[in-house]
């Protein structure tokens, strides 16, 4: 059988140069992680004879670019083996790179950044011509220079293969360091300042705001004729000076330490687990900010840019950044639709900066996170990005939740500490008036004196009595906003309680009409219930829609007996999971009819729904399903047992059981979130155990104070 093979044109070149590199900055910005890979501990970026015009540097006709590092070099067959064969790169082979750096005096572990091949085609990008130096580790008596015209590749006529590149070998008198230096002539663009100041900024904000300013350098320097003018080493920002944060620390086992900070003192701490076996992108620091309005305020003084046009959360692996990941108008995490739904106790990106470092020797473990082919961002549609995203949400939830607490908390403390000291002071102002009047009183001085002392008396009084009266009027304004806030909550409560109801008479109506179809088909009518079926499905969608983005925490709370609740369930449900095969067994003390809970009653309504709609989607084509509710009382809380025969939960499920989105089945996976943060406003508890009872494969413990 005849074959054929592929041939590369020389436009292949200009592809992945000149087109999949988009700008000078990746383009440069790939040659330094490039020199980063090759164990560099510096990469200087000259501007060689540029023009310095009206405090800044312009580009001319003869003006170069060269980047020089300290790495390992290439030997001429490294050359060969690598630079030439497009696609092809060591770091794919062997991503982890050791080399003895004599500058530190240790040895250097690093994770091979780029892994495609195709970045060193960023010269192509900047300039027409390169002139490659390099002096390989193995070698370092024998220097390689190799010359490219990229101009020779635009002859389409020709395969990649068949241009060639003049070289030659140096031999050298003594041993001297490592590495590579690249000079780009007849650049392709003007560069201006301003373009060299936005390259600045940007390989500043590539860099790991936390990396070690000893394990890698960049530094840009001017030269004229050969001689350094200017020179300056770049750094990222760093949020040192934000007072507000959350800090957690997920290892690879999938354990976190996680902390909330004010000015460095811990405020809160927990160790958790949050994945069952190992962390599925390994090893990963967070650090996210709360930017108050003044912190917004210092922030733009300080950064030069206000926190908006800054961008949100940034992530890095080792010492770089991953874009677009964090900037400005990059909504990554959805920030702003969960704040725009939530309305009330919810960040949006402009209240939040933080970064997130992924360790790379663990990315290449996993091989997770892989780089998107165009370079950028992840590929995303992978189950360790859905993980990475849960788990930054699940610290903001908790973040959120800590400051807007905090913030009530200091309201209600500033407001009654205003009430006290303004009432103090009234009695204060008023007692030493008397005892100053009474003074006087009795003093032998002329009547018209003693008038003038007690006329200047009465009316410093009126004056301060008039001061601590708008002292209280800002006061009762405190208040009054408060009162505010707390109604449109209660208003956020009322809708919640609204749409449960719905959502608990559609259960009914589902039921009907389920019957209804029966009867239809026993009695061979001609009725089509097609359009109820869809009015239904698309009220039931509307209304879980609806329920996502109402917080049941604003309910009004009072006493409660249980066995109401439990009755007023089981009623609504019977009929559904009669026509689902299922059996419902509720097996409690005979004192339960007496046993009250402190909560919202559609609240706890809300805890069994929930239950219930997944024991249901759980015991699909189950055999004799079942769902027990068992309850057993103490003097101090009461337990209940809610259990099925379902499909049971894998274990590696089991820590994230209860985080947003981590539904096995056909649901959103809200529910058992919802569950535990409606029992965690009753101060009640759940957790998912083992009752080691063969009938049932799934068991949920409720735990509830007495009152």
């Amino acid at each position: 059988m005849a074959e054929f093979t592929f041939r590369t044109n020389s436009k292949l070149k200009t592809l992945v140069g000149q087109e999949l590199i988009t700008n000078n900055n990746i383009a440069i910005f790939e040659l330094i992680k490039n020199s980063y890979d090759a164990g560099a501990t510096e990469v200087d970026i000259q501007f060689h004879d540029f023009l310095f015009v009206d405090k800044g540097w312009k580009s001319s006709e003869k003006s170069t670019i060269k980047i020089i590092d300290n790495g390992i070099g290439m030997t001429v067959e490294e050359v060969d083996k690598y630079w030439m064969e497009l696609g092809n790169s060591s770091k794919e082979k062997n991503k982890l790179l050791r080399m003895d750096s004599k500058k530190m005096g240790e040895l250097i572990t690093r994770f091979a950044n780029g892994e495609k091949g195709i970045g060193r085609f960023g010269v192509d990008k900047i300039g027409e011509e390169l002139i490659l130096e390099s002096i390989g580790r193995s070698k370092l008596n024998e220097k390689v220079t190799v010359y490219f015209d990229w101009n020779k590749y635009d002859d389409r006529s020709k395969l990649l293969q068949e241009i060639k590149n003049e070289y030659y070998i140096e031999f050298l008198e003594q041993n001297i360091s490592s590495g590579l230096s690249l000079t780009i002539k007849k650049l392709r663009d003007d560069w201006e300042n301003n373009n060299i100041e936005k390259l600045k900024k940007d390989i500043s904000k590539f860099l790991s705001p936390i990396g070690d300013e000893s394990d890698f350098k960049i530094k840009i320097s001017f030269y004229v004729e050969g001689e350094e003018k200017e020179s300056i080493y770049l750094k990222n920002d760093t949020f040192d000076h934000l007072k507000c944060k959350i800090e957690a620390e997920l290892g690879s086992d999938g354990i976190a330490e996680i902390s909330i900070k004010i000015d460095d003192e811990i405020e809160y701490f927990e160790r958790v687990q949050i994945f069952e076996k190992q962390s599925p992108f390994g090893r990963t620091f967070v650090e996210i900010y709360y930017l108050d309005k003044g912190e917004k305020i210092s922030f733009t003084r300080r950064m030069g840019i206000r926190p908006s046009d800054y961008g949100n959360i940034k992530i890095f692996r080792d010492n770089f950044r991953i874009v677009p990941y964090g900037e400005p108008h990059n909504d990554w995490l959805e920030i702003d639709r969960h704040h725009a739904q939530g309305m009330f106790r919810t960040f949006g990106t402009r209240d939040l900066v933080g970064n997130v470092f992924l360790d790379g020797k663990d990315l290449s473990r996993l091989d997770a996170l892989k780089e998107a082919t165009d370079r950028v961002g992840f590929i995303e549609d992978r189950p360790e990005f859905e993980s990475l995203k849960d788990f930054l949400w699940n610290l903001i939830s908790m973040f959120e939740n800590f400051i807007f607490n905090r913030i009530k908390k200091q309201a209600l403390d500033g407001y009654d500490t205003v009430k006290k000291e303004t009432s103090d002071l009234k009695v204060d102002i008023d007692t030493k008036v008397k005892e100053l009047k009474d003074t006087i009183d009795g003093l032998v001085i002329a009547p018209e004196d003693k008038k003038i002392f007690l006329d200047n008396i009465a009316s410093t009084e009126v004056l301060l009595n008039d001061r601590i009266g708008k002292i209280e009027k800002a006061s009762d304004e405190i208040e009054s906003k408060i009162k505010i806030y707390s109604q449109l909550s209660n208003r956020e409560g009322i809708l919640f309680e609204m749409l449960h109801s719905i959502k608990n008479k559609l259960v009914i109506i589902h039921g009907q009409l389920i019957y209804y179809q029966m009867i239809i088909e026993e009695k061979n009518l001609d009725i089509d219930l097609s359009v109820l079926y869809t009015l239904y499905e698309d009220i039931a969608k509307l209304v879980e829609g609806s329920l996502d983005r109402v917080n049941s925490t604003k309910l009004h709370k009072k006493n409660e007996i249980l066995s109401d609740i439990i009755d007023r369930i089981s009623e609504q449900y019977k009929s559904y999971l009669h026509q689902k095969n299922i059996s419902l067994e509720i097996v409690s003390p005979r004192e339960t009819n007496h046993v009250k809970i402190f909560c919202a009653r559609e609240t706890l309504l809300t805890v069994f729904d929930n239950l219930l709609n997944n024991s249901v989607k759980a015991l699909e084509g189950v055999d004799n399903a079942k769902i027990r509710i068992m309850i057993q009382l103490n003097d101090q809380e009461i337990e209940i047992y809610f259990s099925d025969n379902g499909c049971g939960i894998p274990k590696d499920k089991y820590a994230s059981v209860f985080s947003l989105w981590s539904s096995g089945t056909s649901g959103t996976g809200i529910g058992l979130a919802s569950v535990k943060e409606n029992l965690t406003d009753i101060k009640g508890t759940i957790h998912l155990v083992d009752i080691e009872d063969d009938d049932f494969s799934t068991s949920f413990l409720i735990k509830l104070p007495r009152r």
